[in-house]
């Protein structure tokens, strides 16, 4: 039970920080009049939302889905509190924010975007859900395995910028512009179960090819990977 309330706990504070990151997107879109330029800066903005994440080891679904291979079955009761959760959590605060000011000025924007997703056949959305959750699982993992802290922070920020300017789903975000918007119904909620399929399996698809490279490896391409670890510890 205690663990299943740190999880609950620790999916909260990621949806809050989730949100954070969204609401500068829509905010940079929206100074910016959907500018190119305005894009790129609020998709790097938005990566402080993960970052946080990554930093205060908080759960994110999309974050944590990747490690289902190297889990228990039971590992999948913790991947849905999580993403509820985070869902809950991104909605709450959305609404909250959507209350002021900032919040009812970002509603035209999040709504153009909303838009888009509700015309896109199922499919496309599982493709694009697909790709963020290779994205997220570079950023994630990038972040973790990188020995340079200068590089753990390019990895984390860029991954999240590329998969946002590439128009990929992340159902966690999601969550945020849709809240924003007031758009809900019935494909609104499948779609979102959709997203979320499509993240994991991407996350999943994604960790399955890297252990079945490290399986293949010759030996002696893995001491010479562990030895540039140790010299690049060694540096520091």
């Amino acid at each position: 039970m205690k663990r299943y309330l740190y999880i609950t706990v620790s999916s909260l504070l990621s949806g809050f920080f989730i949100t954070i990151g969204a609401t500068v997107y829509l905010s940079c879109l929206k100074a910016g009049q959907g500018e190119l330029s305005a894009k790129i800066w609020g998709a790097v903005f938005f990566g402080i939302g993960l970052f946080s994440i990554i930093q205060w080891h908080t759960w994110l679904y999309t974050g944590k889905v990747g490690n289902t291979l190297s889990k228990k079955p039971s590992y999948l009761i913790d991947l849905l509190i999580c993403c509820i959760v985070n869902i809950l959590a991104v909605i709450a605060l959305s609404a909250l924010i959507s209350a002021s000011t900032i919040g009812q000025g970002l509603k035209d924007t999040a709504l153009n975007i909303v838009n888009a997703k509700q015309e896109a056949p199922w499919y496309s959305i599982l493709i694009t859900s697909f790709g963020c959750g290779i994205m997220i699982y570079i950023a994630v993992k990038g972040h973790e395995v990188c020995p340079y802290p200068f590089g753990k922070v390019i990895i984390c920020f860029f991954a999240v910028a590329v998969f946002i300017l590439c128009g990929f789903d992340h159902v966690i975000a999601n969550a945020s512009y849709y809240t924003y918007a007031g758009y809900i119904d019935w494909k609104t909620i499948l779609y979102f179960i959709i997203m979320a399929i499509g993240n994991g399996l991407g996350s999943i698809f994604f960790d399955g090819l890297l252990k079945l490279q490290n399986y293949l490896r010759p030996k002696e391409n893995q001491d010479s990977k562990q030895e540039r670890i140790e010299e690049a510890e060694d540096k520091k």
